[in-house]
């Protein structure tokens, strides 16, 4: 029983009553056994004390997978919270870890969090006292356990240079196992005595003798161990595997089996079957398997041994970026729409995203249709704000003339810098010659007299019934007439609608070249400024409004596919990424400012290679990366070979996932050598890893990660509607 609770150990009803704990976990999930000189360490600190030692424990409950160090002496607990560089357990985390070896307790997925059914917790001044709760669940869970769970004790050790923990984790069982580990030599004596007059009575006492000998001549250091596995719901033929990933035989325990379920293994232990071991039993028997979770977590999943894990992208790191370095068919369209989906906290039966707006904002700029369904998802629940933009000339549609920020000063000239820079990409992708210095100069001129005096057309509802079919039939169901004047809306989600087009501005530069009153140097200025405009104007995708507000969305997704072949594409995607992030970016300075959070926003770019051939792009990239983490801006790059993002961007991006089909893995993992030094760990990482699961690269280690999806989900994830494979389906599959 626990008697109390101390901040950082409980007192038990045993001899040595301060018991304290750590959790074993690390920065990857690659199996990493202990150091065999953490091991000669714990035995020189330890061995002349009488608590000299601890239990191993490892503990399996279906996704919630977890191993223990538990010891009455703090050294030793010390000692390995040092080396897994965490801290001990708490009181009521030890209680909580105590209870759940009865067995009893299940654990469920909970905001990217695996929790339990109960937690044994004072929730009040008034609660009663935590170890009495645990009393009363520990009674009740030994009843059951009567009829649930059978023992199996450790009769021997196996001359196996390695155990496998994380091959141990991979068998299908329920349980607890136990090893009771004693360096005191105190003990070993003791065990070496009893052994030699064992031995008088029933055989050669010589072997004995020579190893007490030894002992006592410090030749090599011994052990005492006492394993005893707790199991439910599990596979018979597992018992063998059971022992040779644990360096150990197992045999069915029925002597004493009530005693053991009654008493937790740190108040008894049948010592008839301690065995005595050389120290070196204890190298490369110890391991980490499981990645240390985190409180806030971006995503979560289960790793290779079946235990749930997740991850942050910007609390584990420098910086939040992210690659998704995949080849076609290996899945990484529907892992970024998973990652997409739990950064909303996505509903898929109804399309709600419950951290949509508030917790995190999404741009997607999709190369193929790879979220054709994933997005029409989210738009068909109207408390998405979602804006959509089409692929294909027609649909899109971006008034460059609109300038948002009136009243603002410096913004709006911040806007119009862009919108004239924009100008002059636009006409250099068309073969022209980009705006000169003059002309540069009365654009802006132009712009500011405009939206100062308001001499423009005045448009009407009309006008948007052929290029924005969509908002006006929205416009004539709120009550709107056709020969309704759009600055006379009421919404401010029409704002947008109450600005000139790029025809306004190129008229006004027209009148003003036959302006007789100008030098003549300037008329001709004003007169080749406004050729420009016009032919801009003639190509009728930086002519007509917005398709909506694309700067205050807070889903954001752009179709690419169409454009991609285009002379325009440079300016296309131009024109919407980095407005977007500019009011992103202010957004996230305001936000500073008046001391509110900052929404994650989640850049996420399709097939990137694109971008990064032309060098306007990679310029831009390179700066973002380096800047955007202060806004909390992740931008996710999804690319075919990591040679096909830019050095100078790659260094900057700290999640680096790795998903390999395994025809293609060598030649991926070559690429990523190419690109980058790649460390021995990871280079192991990547070789072991299974398709569909991805092997993420961070800045502290190594880990495999695997989604589980289910049917609703494996409905929505799909690439090309047109491809025959869903890949969706295959991933669900596996």
């Amino acid at each position: 029983m626990i008697d109390s609770l101390n901040e950082d150990c409980v007192l038990t009803n045993t001899p040595f009553n301060e018991l304290y704990g750590i959790k074993i976990s690390g920065n990857q999930n690659i199996e990493e056994h202990l150091p065999s000189e953490i091991i000669k360490q714990l035995i020189n600190d330890n061995k002349e004390s009488e608590n000299a030692f601890f239990w191993y424990v490892l503990y399996k409950n279906n996704h919630y997978q977890a191993q223990y160090i538990l010891s009455h002496n703090k050294i030793i607990a010390k000692t390995f919270a040092n080396l897994y560089d965490t801290n001990l357990l708490s009181g009521e985390e030890l209680t909580n870890v105590l209870y759940w070896q009865l067995l009893q307790t299940s654990f469920a997925t909970q905001n990217k969090q695996i929790i339990p059914n109960i937690t044994i917790k004072k929730d009040s001044e008034f609660s009663e006292p935590p170890f009495l709760s645990f009393a009363r669940l520990a009674k009740q869970a030994i009843r059951k356990n009567y009829k649930e769970v059978n023992i199996f004790q450790a009769f021997k050790h196996l001359d196996i240079k390695q155990s496998s923990i994380s091959d141990l984790f991979k068998l299908n069982f329920e349980g607890s196992i136990w090893f009771y580990i004693n360096l005191s030599s105190h003990s070993v004596q003791n065990h070496i005595s009893r052994l030699i007059q064992h031995a008088k009575l029933t055989g050669d006492k010589r072997p004995f003798v020579t190893l007490q000998e030894s002992y006592n001549a410090k030749e090599f250091d011994c052990a005492i161990i006492n394993a005893i596995a707790y199991l439910k719901n599990y596979d018979e033929e597992i018992i063998g595997s059971l022992g040779s990933n644990l360096k150990c035989s197992f045999i069915a325990k029925e002597l004493f089996k009530e005693r053991h379920l009654r008493k937790n293994p740190i108040k008894y232990r049948d010592s008839e079957f301690d065995f005595i071991v050389k120290s070196d039993y204890l190298y490369d028997f110890i391991a980490s398997v499981h990645k240390r979770n985190n409180k806030k977590p971006d995503i979560y999943g289960t790793d290779k041994q079946g235990g749930f894990i997740n991850y942050s992208f910007s609390l584990e790191n420098d910086n939040p970026h992210i690659c998704i370095i995949a080849t076609s068919g290996s899945g990484k369209s529907v892992s970024k729409q998973k990652i997409m989906a739990q950064l909303l906290g996505l509903n898929f039966l109804n399309g709600e995203c419950r951290d949509l707006g508030t917790l995190v904002k999404v741009r997607s700029y999709d190369i193929g249709f790879s979220d054709f369904k994933f997005v029409n998802l989210i738009k068909s629940n109207p408390n998405n704000n979602v804006m959509h933009i089409e692929s294909d000339f027609y649909h899109f549609s971006y008034n460059i003339a609109h300038l948002p920020n009136l009243q603002d000063k410096e913004a709006f000239e911040a806007d119009l810098q862009f919108n004239v820079d924009l100008i002059s990409i636009i006409l250099e992708t068309q073969n022209a010659q980009p705006l000169t210095i003059e002309e540069v100069a009365f654009l802006k001129e132009i712009f500011r007299k405009i939206y100062q005096t308001k001499e423009y057309q005045k448009y009407r509802v009309r006008n948007l019934e052929e290029k924005n079919k969509e908002v006006y039939d929205e416009l004539l169901s709120l009550g709107y007439e056709s020969t309704t004047l759009l600055e006379e809306l009421k919404e401010k989600k029409y704002n947008y609608l109450k600005s000139p087009l790029l025809i306004d501005i190129a008229k006004l530069a027209n009148r003003e070249a036959q302006n007789q009153q100008l030098k003549e140097a300037d008329r001709k200025a004003y007169q080749s400024l406004a050729s420009k405009l016009f032919a801009i104007d003639k190509l009728e995708v930086f002519s007509n409004f917005d398709k909506g507000d694309i700067v205050n969305c807070d889903f954001l997704s752009m179709d690419l596919n169409n454009f991609k072949e285009s002379t325009l594409f440079t300016p296309i995607f131009l024109s919407i990424f980095q407005k977007t992030y500019l009011k992103d970016r202010d957004f996230a300075i305001n936000q500073r400012k008046n001391g509110k959070p900052i929404p994650k926003l989640f850049y996420a770019i399709e097939e990137a290679r694109n971008y990064f051939r032309v060098p306007y792009f990679t310029t831009m990239f390179e700066k973002l990366a380096l800047e955007a983490r202060k806004y909390n801006v992740h931008l996710c790059f999804i690319v075919q070979n990591a040679e096909h993002i830019p050095l100078g961007i790659l260094k900057n991006i700290d999640t680096r996932i790795f998903l390999l089909r395994p025809d293609k893995k060598l030649e991926v993992i070559q690429g990523a050598k190419n690109a980058l030094e790649i460390p021995k760990n990871v280079e192991i990482a990547l070789l072991n890893t299974q398709k569909y699961e991805m092997c993420v690269w961070y800045s502290s280690g190594v880990f495999h990660m695997r989604f589980e999806i289910n049917d609703d989900e494996m409905k929505v994830f799909s690439t090309n509607p047109n491809e025959e494979v869903d890949e969706a389906e295959a991933i669900g599959k596996e």
